[in-house]
């Protein structure tokens, strides 16, 4: 007899354990729920919107090199013609030709090199603000997971009414309004 009671015992236990969990993951997708996916969502956005930004600066960049490239190559055409036709300055014309050349060359591996070095510079800031998002985020997270496991043990330690509890969720709702 007192096995049995002991049996029916363990079993209410198990019932009030899962059905605690239970409203615990309710409670966590009611509290967390739509802060975790807006978040995500702002996040994905956010990822969106500088994609599309870095898009636009490398086909900004491209098209100014090819604008650059089509300049020297008009320059460079521009000039075998004036050569071509003026045969009594044939070595100051070859002079002038290989001289706007090299300056066309360097202007373009400067311009390159300012390109590069911006695109460095772009990739280095969305990194860099991807990882200070990923720490915001992970930071809110574990503050809120840490307030709800405060909250947990407090329902756990101690009877409360529903009045108190309504109380309780309804501040905490508060709070994640005002932290948005």
């Amino acid at each position: 007899m007192e096995d049995k009671k002991n049996a029916n015992q363990k079993t209410e236990d198990k019932a009030q354990v899962a059905n605690s969990t239970d409203e615990l993951s309710q409670l966590r997708e009611i509290l967390f729920g739509q802060t975790n996916r807006a978040f995500r969502a702002d996040l994905s956005a956010l990822e969106a919107q500088v994609e599309a930004k870095f898009s636009k600066l490398n086909a900004h960049l491209d098209k100014q090199f090819s604008d650059i490239r089509k300049l020297i190559e008009e320059q460079i055409a521009g000039l075998a013609d004036q050569l071509a036709s003026s045969n009594d300055s044939h070595e100051s014309a070859q002079a002038h030709l290989q001289n706007t050349t090299d300056k066309l060359q360097s202007e373009l591996e400067i311009a390159e090199t300012t390109a590069k070095n911006d695109n460095d510079a772009l990739e280095a800031h969305v990194v860099k603000e991807l990882e200070s998002l990923d720490n915001l985020f992970s930071k809110r997270h574990k503050e809120l997971l840490e307030r709800l496991q405060q909250v947990t043990s407090e329902l756990s330690e101690s009877k409360t009414d529903r009045k108190t509890l309504a109380n309780l969720l309804s501040t905490m709702a508060s709070n994640l309004a005002t932290d948005n």
